[in-house]
């Protein structure tokens, strides 16, 4: 899988059974959305750390080469 690419989550949607409520069909039943939280949560640590982790050999790339730089001076 692409970092880029989006992925359609194939678990199912929650149904509860509200019938008070507006979004309720017509048994009564509310279908909510299939997130959990602490696996986006999970998720969004792992991307930053990521983050983090090329930014860090960015930077010592760009340390080494102007250190490479001023040996030539």
């Amino acid at each position: 899988m692409k970092v880029d690419e989006v992925v359609e989550s194939d678990k199912p949607f929650e149904q509860t059974y509200d019938p008070s409520h507006p979004d309720a069909d017509a048994s009564g039943y509310v279908t909510l959305p299939n997130v959990n939280i602490m696996e986006e949560m999970g998720d969004m640590v792992a991307a930053t750390r990521s983050y983090e982790a090329n930014l860090n050999v960015v930077n010592s790339a760009k340390d080494m080469f102007i250190k490479t730089l001023d040996i030539g001076k």
